[in-house]
């Protein structure tokens, strides 16, 4: 069936539709649990099955890749979520079973947090550029309402910034869609597929394609958090919902990015190279330089990980940008562990707020000894990000780092000294968390059923950085090659 993908995308949306019909705390978690099974059980199909092109495009091997990282990233962030309100409930003195007083704000955020998984979901699988465009549009519109669900002042600045920004920078990533269009001949919609554009990109004309790539970086560049248009993403990424932060840090930015590394492979093929891989390997390095103060200066806990998440978007980018194999790859395995890192990173912070009820770091100095589970959590997460071996992060950022070496000398010093930096501004400020001592003692445990929902991506981070099963190590390298304008696979 060539439209089980589009069912993969379509099953999370029934699912919100069906939590707003929901009268008890048990018919919710069947709803939720149901449609998340489903949803997994489709999409494992999807991701193991040949392709089949359709005029909507569909997965290839990078769009399959993209597929499985988010709905693994999106069944984690549904469990938290019942997780997180349930402490939300009972910290505002709501009745403890979940669906007492509080059964609106649950049911309102369940169907927007799956209708940003669904749209999510339409991005990462999609094969046609203007499918992509409309699902990373909805993305803006679903997940702006969870940002701001918390009511504050703060959060409904954050949304309404989101909202603003990224929705200018997706109007300029339109222009995108319409100039590639007019060069593919207008002949349908197919005339967006992948495939399509880069069968046709030889016989377009280097200007307009230029113009075309232009509008795509810096149009999904502000989507994906690219410096100097990454502004909103602090705010929005602290402000939301700890699971909702997750599904933002750890699989939208890679998937907008991925997009934009697509638009770059159909311009190289017109173009040449050069000119769409140097101007993301600068913006690449831009993000690193930008984020890295802000790690090293940071006071609050969930921004210091949304500056983060600005930086190992900076890596991939470098990654891609240098269109060498080995890099590609290695931002491609960078991708996953970060999805899987930062989504556990922002679980484990969600948690800690609380129980601390606050997210300035120095306040949170006793955490190692209040709560050690999250605090073995959140240095687990963090010497992952800083890429030390035996952590998942250290053999994809080994490699972008040895391909950039082998490109320009003092461009490898320079971005091996700006992770050397990023990373000790997070190990000085989680560490500190995690190991500090002070006079504050008390914070609640975490009970040991919910353990599993941070174990398992801190499991996982390991099993793909040491060793990649056949079948994912297959899909890695397909979609790195993919991302360097190969043949859909």
């Amino acid at each position: 069936m060539t439209s089980a993908w589009i069912l993969v995308c379509l099953i999370p949306l029934g699912c919100g539709i069906g939590t707003l019909l929901c009268r008890t705390a048990r018919s919710l978690g069947w709803v939720l649990a149901v449609g998340t099974t489903a949803t997994s059980v489709v999409a494992t199909w999807v991701i193991l099955r040949t392709p089949v092109a359709t005029v909507l495009g569909g997965p290839d091997a990078l769009g399959r890749l993209l597929l499985g990282i988010v709905d693994l990233v999106g069944v984690l962030s549904t469990v938290e979520s019942l997780h997180y309100w349930r402490d939300e409930l009972r910290s505002s003195n709501a009745d403890l079973v979940m669906l007492g007083r509080g059964i609106r704000r649950v049911r309102i955020y369940f169907f927007w947090q799956q209708a940003f998984l669904a749209s999510l979901l339409t991005a990462a699988a999609s094969g046609n550029l203007g499918l992509s465009w409309v699902a990373i549009e909805l993305t803006t519109i679903t997940s702006a309402v969870l940002v701001g669900s918390s009511g504050t002042p703060r959060a409904i600045e954050a949304a309404w910034k989101y909202v603003v920004l990224c929705s200018v920078g997706l109007a300029l990533a339109l222009a995108t869609v319409i100039l590639l269009y007019a060069l593919g001949g207008a002949g349908g919609l197919g005339a967006l597929n992948w495939t399509s554009l880069t069968a046709a990109a030889p016989h377009f004309p280097t200007g307009p394609i230029k113009l075309a790539y232009l509008f795509a970086l810096v149009g999904f560049g502000t989507k994906a958090g690219l410096a100097p248009l990454h502004a909103w993403l602090p705010d929005a990424h602290s402000e939301a919902p700890a699971p909702v932060s997750a599904l933002l840090s750890g699989v939208l930015l890679a998937v907008v990015l991925c997009t934009l590394v697509r638009v770059a492979d159909v311009t190289a093929a017109a173009t040449g190279a050069a000119f769409p891989d140097h101007l993301l390997l600068g913006a690449g390095i831009l993000s690193i330089m930008v984020a890295t103060p802000f790690l090293i200066l940071q006071s609050d806990l969930k921004r210091l990980l949304a500056y983060s998440s600005i930086e190992q978007i900076g890596v991939m980018a470098v990654g891609f940008g240098l269109h060498v194999p080995l890099a590609a790859l290695g931002a491609i395995l960078q991708l996953v562990v970060h999805a899987l890192t930062k989504s556990g990173l922002f679980f484990t912070a969600g948690r800690i707020v609380h129980d601390a009820g606050t997210q300035r770091l120095l306040r949170l100095r006793s955490l190692g000894v209040g709560t050690p589970t999250s605090g073995a959590a959140l240095l687990f997460g963090v010497l992952t990000l800083g890429g030390l071996p035996p952590f998942g992060m250290f053999f994809p950022e080994l490699a972008i780092i040895r391909a950039t070496f082998a490109q320009n000398t003092v461009l490898g010093l320079g971005f091996l000294f700006l992770l050397a930096l990023t990373f000790a501004g997070l190990f000085y400020h989680a560490g500190g968390t995690a190991l500090g001592r002070s006079a504050r003692t008390g914070l609640h445990r975490v009970p040991v059923l919910d353990i599993a929902v941070l174990a398992l991506p801190a499991a996982l981070t390991i099993v793909v950085g040491l060793w990649a099963p056949a079948i994912l190590a297959r899909g890695l390298e397909a979609a790195s090659a993919l991302a360097l304008g190969g043949g859909a696979r």
